[in-house]
């Protein structure tokens, strides 16, 4: 019995010592700028509703063909059900007009590239979907599709297909 014991917690030692998937998937709190030059918080641990982080520049075509498809996420559920923050990076141009002239309801955040070093964003568009409990519950991998892209955050707010 006494063997036992000591393995136990050194299996748990072990086991505490190795980054697990669960801590992976944590969304990291983070502060930003807004488009006003007041600070915007992110806090995974005291969310009131899902958010998805999007990671752009107003350089990017991948971004300007993602946004439109994030845009209709976020109209399918509702300002009140879903925030959606797009975090500038790697940026010299005017993101403020961009979003305006795109028609995009996000909560922009300029100068994000401190945000990007904390999710190992390293290319745009990035993207990650954080559900009320601080999970990082979907990522875009790769190339994905706008329309993929779509979808699969439509499958994890529960969300209507929209018929086309």
């Amino acid at each position: 019995m006494n063997l036992r014991i000591p393995a136990f917690f050194l299996a748990l030692g072990a086991a505490l010592s190795v980054p697990s998937a669960f801590a992976a998937d944590a969304a990291i709190a983070w502060q930003g700028k807004g488009a006003d030059g007041k600070t915007i918080r992110f806090d995974p641990q005291h969310l009131r509703r899902p958010a998805i982080l999007l990671f752009w520049a107003t350089w990017c075509p991948y971004c300007e063909a993602l946004m439109p498809y994030v845009q209709r996420v976020l109209d399918a559920a509702g300002k009140d059900r879903l925030d959606v923050y797009a975090i500038d990076i790697k940026e010299d141009g005017d993101p403020v007009k961009t979003l305006r002239e795109r028609k995009l309801g996000f909560t922009l955040i300029v100068d994000g590239d401190a945000i990007a070093d904390q999710y190992a964003v390293r290319g745009t568009p990035g993207l990650f979907l954080v559900d009320t409990h601080g999970k990082v519950v979907y990522r875009r991998s790769g190339g994905d599709a706008p329309e993929k892209v779509e979808a699969a955050l439509r499958e994890k707010l529960h969300l209507a297909v929209p018929a086309r």
